[in-house]
């Protein structure tokens, strides 16, 4: 899944608090959520914009600005800087997938399907499986039993089953 991030010019410091008070890291509560922050150098970063079609969207910063205005109307004559993108990989029921490969492979672990929670998750990800291979598995095998399931469709028709179900969540958020 594409995921967009923009960076504001520098804003007045003043007007820059006055966005985030507490100067937190939010996000809004829809399936298909924004998040924004203000950085070291009073830019907000705003992120969002997702793309289930591997496509990245035209006119990007454009796109990203008009979500940050709508957000924060008292930004409508700041402008974007920077706009960029990435992909990170979404599991269907957004938990992380851990494991072993089977067989004669069993000590090779995988760890993957943040759900754009990676940045929180895989500090843990990693100790947990450090203790595994140091003989503890307890905790990291807690996370193994989470139950993965495939998007349906199949090849052919995963991408596009995909992009009209987030369409349809979309909908719903704006709604």
């Amino acid at each position: 899944v594409g995921t967009y991030i923009a960076a504001s010019e520098p804003l007045d410091p003043a007007l820059a608090r006055s966005l985030i008070p507490c100067g937190a890291a939010v996000c809004d509560t829809n399936v298909v959520l924004d998040y924004f922050r203000l950085s070291a150098d009073d830019r907000l970063l705003y992120g969002g914009r997702v793309s289930y079609s591997t496509a990245t969207p035209p006119r990007l910063a454009d796109s990203m600005r008009r979500r940050m205005v709508h957000t924060f109307a008292q930004l409508g004559h700041v402008k974007v800087d920077y706009a960029w993108g990435g992909f990170v990989d979404i599991t269907m029921n957004r938990a992380p997938d851990f494991g072993r490969l089977p067989g004669a492979r069993s000590n090779i672990y995988y760890l993957q399907g943040f759900s754009g929670h990676g940045v929180a998750l895989t500090g843990l990800a990693g100790q947990l499986v450090a203790e595994a291979i140091a003989g503890d598995a307890e905790r990291f095998d807690t996370f193994a039993r989470i139950p993965r399931r495939n998007f349906p469709g199949g090849p052919l028709l995963r991408m596009p089953a995909l992009v009209l179900g987030m369409a349809y969540h979309r909908l719903k958020d704006l709604l």
